[in-house]
């Protein structure tokens, strides 16, 4: 099968199941949704279309008393199709599971936290105000991370690597766990598990092996600095806590602020370099801006809008 026949039969299963969705009584955060899966390819409104007229024709069919034939009548090979097609509209996913798609476009919003399952079994979770594009309908798993942080959890298939790009970066892999994080400083690699080789600039060939553990920051002009990090600490915002060792403020409250409703800022660009080390509960970020004056001598001026903005004392 090509790749475009394997994408075109993942898009029909997944016209199928959203026909199902919505006729089992979709609220409407899933009807958005299922516009936006309509909006991103015409491929996907075809789909959906044909299970729709298909549906339709069957409920049209007339049902004939059954009678002993030698051959089946055509209405019987329709109502067989049609059950072969309620068998995936009913029973190919579990209620509640994501749905999968070898193109397509997510992001999360500030404060919330995402799982997305990929088509070839891979998971993909997305820190908050965080988004990725995927397209796996090509000889390689493609994924971009367009802004903020994700963490990937890959299946292995050493015959279509698996590649990840971060503004000018690019990451790729064949099976492991890591984390990306993105800003306007650069880009950050964490390993968990495995190995990854990161190509810190596109226009140069240059390879950098990670392993478990490795933490490398490229900066905005491909310069690369390589680390270690305890594993257990790798996207530790999935479980609620971050943690940063002589981390600058900068870059920290542009990190707090994708888990907070509102952004906190700094009055000033020179306390951007001032550094911390310490943790802070994601659910508590307003315990941290609290007690951040006694750990940094600054102020916290929260505004109106619900923002915070930090200045020096």
């Amino acid at each position: 099968m090509s790749p475009q026949q394997e994408r075109q039969r993942i898009i029909d299963e997944l016209a199928a199941k959203w026909f199902s969705r919505l006729r089992a009584g979709a609220d409407e955060r899933e009807r958005q949704a299922w516009r936006q899966w309509l909006a991103e390819d015409a491929a996907h409104e075809r789909a959906y279309r044909a299970i729709e007229s298909l549906w339709d024709d069957f409920d049209l069919l007339p049902r004939p008393a059954l009678a002993p034939a030698r051959r089946m009548p055509h209405w019987r090979g329709l109502a067989t199709a049609a059950a072969v097609l309620a068998a995936v509209l009913l029973g190919a996913m579990p209620w509640g599971r994501p749905l999968v798609d070898p193109q397509l476009s997510q992001a999360s919003a500030p404060g919330e936290q995402r799982e997305l399952r990929l088509a070839d079994g891979s998971r993909l979770f997305l820190a908050g105000d965080s988004a990725v594009r995927v397209d796996f309908s090509g000889a390689y798993r493609e994924v971009r991370l367009l802004r903020g942080e994700a963490y990937f959890e890959v299946a292995h298939d050493s015959a279509r690597p698996f590649r990840v790009r971060a503004g000018d970066s690019r990451v790729r892999v064949v099976g492991t766990r890591f984390d990306l994080r993105l800003a306007e400083d650069g880009l950050q690699v964490a390993v968990n598990d495995g190995k990854v080789a990161l190509q810190p600039r596109l226009d140069q060939a240059r390879e950098q092996p990670l392993v478990r553990g490795d933490l490398a920051q490229v900066a905005a002009d491909g310069a690369l600095r390589l680390d270690r990090i305890d594993p257990a600490r790798v996207a530790d915002w999935r479980d609620g806590l971050l943690r940063f060792r002589e981390r600058p403020l900068g870059e920290l409250v542009e990190e707090l602020s994708r888990y907070r409703g509102a952004p906190i800022r700094l009055g000033d660009p020179r306390l951007a370099q001032r550094r911390l080390s310490g943790s802070v509960r994601i659910a508590r970020l307003d315990d941290f801006l609290a007690a951040l004056p006694a750990l940094a001598d600054v102020r916290v001026r929260r505004q109106a809008d619900g923002s915070a903005l930090v200045l020096p004392r």
